[in-house]
């Protein structure tokens, strides 16, 4: 029996913010930066949010020295903080109100160098998140350059229960 929560999903605080804030000029620069803030781990890859809706996220990282590695592409790992990031958004823009999620790890299959800016995406299904609490939930991540060109994709699962607040 699916969660009754999963059939109506009010949005979390997180996911308010994004879309109060998006609706303005500079919005989406300004919610990036609270999410930064939020999550200083992110501030190493300075992830633009592009998009944060339920059962999807999108965040971008500029190519700049601090995410290079020695051969001059965006390292591996910033690439994977990145997805990490999008993925952390969709959580919050799906998880039902009265739960909460964390990542239970990372799969990630690296395809592709990264020469550039990078827009990494996290979708899941509405069915995946009707299940009964607690479960765990695949998030399909993926990474492609402009011209569209996967250069990583993976799973990150996610653990989401019941919160203890």
């Amino acid at each position: 029996m699916p969660h009754p929560a999963a059939y109506h999903r009010p949005m979390t605080s997180t996911h308010q913010l994004y879309q109060r804030l998006s609706a303005r000029p500079l919005g989406r620069q300004a919610f990036s930066l609270a999410y930064m803030l939020k999550a200083p781990y992110f501030a190493s890859v300075r992830p633009q949010v592009i998009e944060m809706a339920p059962h999807r996220a999108v965040v971008q990282i500029r190519k700049r020295r601090a995410v290079q590695n020695h051969i001059g592409t965006v390292h591996a790992l910033a690439v994977g903080n990145g997805l990490e990031a999008a993925m952390g958004l969709l959580a919050e823009a799906t998880v039902a109100p009265g739960a909460r999620w964390i990542p239970k790890g990372i799969s990630l299959d690296y395809v592709a160098k990264v020469p550039g800016d990078v827009r990494c995406h996290a979708e899941t299904d509405p069915q995946d998140w009707q299940q009964p609490l607690p479960c765990e939930i695949p998030v399909r991540v993926t990474a492609r350059l402009r011209d569209g060109t996967e250069v990583v994709r993976g799973v990150i699962p996610i653990w989401v229960s019941e919160s203890k607040r």
